[in-house]
């Protein structure tokens, strides 16, 4: 960032420097309108035909939209699993009017809040709720885009950065390969690591002005990008360290390492309702993906080859999809730039960049980095080694947007001229190798099952249409290796040998199901005889006994109740452990986010514009030191 506009964000009179966000009423305005668009442009391909798989525009560019695509659900490779991660929460509250906390569609029953994968406490829910699961899926990227773009050119402004360089680094993260790629399986928990540069640009805005609530922000934002998912919040948390540390050391205060434990606060205390249950979950469940590296052959393929099809030949044992992040020769030479040109402003993002190089490049040997993280708390649970790209992608956009910065402050009027090309030069190249990948989520068709009278489970070999299954009032008992799962070698499907129901007893006696729900089992029991009711889900220490003469045990891995001799009305409920500590956490974190914010609020009268532009004094300290960085 050139020295000007630092020297007017921080200077003590200037009521721009005690903004949260350094943009004024119009300039955010534009902001929005150009983020829609640009989501609009680079999403297009999804309304286009996937009859041609491969890179490149070919025809397909040129036939008219399949407007059709948006009636039907997504489907190709994993993206069946995260459309019923977002279709049973759905169903679950519309339909059975119950909080989503258990599956009983997936895997012969698991928990739905603890699964790591799952996105429910998020904003994003209600317009699933508003819209249905079609228009929920495709809004949700849609805003994503946008919201990556807005948060990237608000980033921007707080470096300091002219307009062309904000809009570089607005657009280089979210147009990059990484996303239409992982899109294209339908990986929908990548989705929340377009929040990256709104929680970095939160911890320099609280780091310059002095107070905790733009931290608080950036823990809402930290909060999301777990809530949504699960492998941007490791990231988002290793991104704050970096940053954060380095800051303290090049600016000695400790200022920024303040206000990164501000945003860990609020981080865990806003994800409790999904952080805590995912905590249980995985403790009892771990998921270890084992060893995976890519050579350095293959990191530079994964980086800079134009063909970044989903389809294309891999540069490791998984498809391309798992190691794309697509590095426009514009940006990289803008990136180049930027270390060159500001190298302490770059230092914290070169670092950054390094660090997530060497963790994208995954188990090279007995010490690579991964295997120390793999030695924290639920470290094992670390996904494959190119999904590291993304965070690596984000930190080459930042010091692409510091090269464009010092191309704008040299050579006069011809230096913003020149950036503007080569960004636009970057934007079509991305748009051209990467956002093709967006046709594929329509690759497959399923002939959907008929549907159940009642709930069964179902088993079908190919287990990537567990959405239509659900939808049909069945679970699906074939999901292994397709997302996060549980055993269920006990579970049996009404189309396997050896099914016998999906309830019975153990010894004599009669038993008819009264009530089903996904939350909440009721039963009419009589029983000559001391036995046990055997339900055929999954066995989860959080259900309970609400009604009825009985106690919950597990019979080979089923859910099962032992109940006595006689005529009884027996009802079983599904609730976490520890809902309610998570309940109590999420109450006090938003609390303290008013809290927060009202005693950092501007004096009445002081300023009239949106809370997104409210001006704060400054409460922690000197703000001169951050005009240098």
């Amino acid at each position: 960032m050139s020295q000007a506009p630092a020297a007017s964000v921080d200077s003590p009179t200037s009521n721009q420097g005690r903004r949260i966000f350094l943009l004024d009423r119009r300039e955010f305005a534009w902001v929005i309108v150009g983020s829609l668009v640009f989501a609009a442009v680079f999403f297009y391909p999804v309304l286009c035909d996937v009859i041609y798989l491969g890179p490149g525009l070919h025809d397909w560019l040129l036939a008219p939209p399949h407007f059709s695509n948006l009636t039907q659900v997504p489907n190709n490779n994993d993206a069946d699993l995260f459309d019923q991660l977002r279709w049973v929460p759905y169903y679950t509250l519309t339909h059975y009017h119950q909080w989503p906390f258990w599956n009983p569609y997936k895997c012969g029953g698991m928990s739905m809040i603890g699964n790591p994968e799952s996105g429910i406490v998020t904003p994003f829910l209600l317009i699933y709720l508003g819209g249905g699961l079609l228009a929920g899926i495709f809004l949700e990227i849609y805003l994503h885009i946008a919201i990556a773009f807005v948060g990237g050119y608000v980033l921007g402004r707080e470096l300091g950065l002219r307009p062309i360089a904000c809009v570089v680094l607005a657009g280089m993260f979210p147009s990059s390969s990484w996303l239409p790629l992982h899109i294209a399986f339908g990986h929908l928990n990548f989705l929340s690591a377009g929040y990256f540069p709104w929680i970095i640009a939160m911890l320099l805005a609280a780091c310059r002005l002095g107070q905790a609530f733009p931290a608080a922000i950036g823990g809402l934002f930290c909060a999301l990008a777990l809530t949504e998912g699960n492998y941007a919040f490791p990231w988002a948390v290793m991104l704050v360290a970096i940053v954060a540390t380095t800051l303290a050391v090049t600016t000695l205060s400790l200022r920024p390492l303040i206000m990164a434990a501000i945003i860990g606060a609020f981080a865990i205390t806003l994800s409790a309702l999904k952080l805590v249950p995912v905590e249980e979950m995985l403790r009892l469940h771990p998921r270890d993906f084992g060893a995976s590296w890519l050579s350095f052959n293959g990191a530079m393929t994964s980086l800079f080859s134009r063909d970044q099809d989903a389809y294309a030949p891999s540069p490791s044992v998984w498809y391309m999809v798992e190691y794309g992040g697509y590095l426009s020769a514009p940006f990289v030479a803008f990136a180049l730039a930027g270390i060159v040109a500001a190298p302490r402003r770059a230092l914290p993002f070169v670092l950054g960049g390094v660090v997530f190089f060497l963790l994208f490049r995954g188990d090279t040997g007995p010490h690579a980095l991964v295997t120390y993280l793999r030695e924290l708390p639920l470290g094992s649970n670390i996904g494959i080694c190119g999904r590291w790209v993304i965070p690596l992608v984000f930190c080459v956009g930042v010091l692409a947007a510091l090269g464009a910065q010092f191309l704008c402050d040299h050579w006069g009027r011809w230096g913003p001229r020149a950036a503007a090309v080569i960004l636009t030069i970057g934007l079509v190249d991305a748009w051209v190798v990467g956002s093709p990948n967006y046709r594929y989520l329509f690759h497959y068709h399923f002939d959907r099952p008929a549907v159940s009278a009642s709930f069964r489970q179902y088993w079908v070999e190919t287990p990537i249409f567990m959405t239509y299954i659900g939808q049909a009032n069945m679970g699906s008992v074939n999901c292994k290796a397709f997302g996060y799962y549980v055993p269920n070698d006990g579970i049996f499907a009404y189309n396997q040998p050896g099914y016998r129901g999906e309830y019975w007893l153990r010894g004599s006696g009669k038993v008819y199901q009264t009530k089903w729900s996904p939350n909440r089992l009721s039963f009419e029991v009589s029983a000559t005889a001391p036995t046990t009711l055997v339900i055929n889900q999954n066995f989860d220490y959080d259900w309970h006994l609400a009604s009825g003469n009985g106690k919950m045990t597990s019979d080979q891995g089923r859910l099962a109740v032992d109940v006595a001799a006689g005529h009884q009305q027996l009802t079983v409920y599904y609730r976490p452990q520890h809902i309610a500590l998570a309940v109590l956490m999420t109450l006090v974190g938003c609390l303290a986010f008013v809290l927060v914010w009202w005693w950092e609020r501007p004096p009445a009268g002081r300023d009239s514009v949106p809370l997104i532009l409210t001006t704060f004094p400054a409460r922690i300290g000197s703000n001169s030191r951050w005009s240098s960085f």
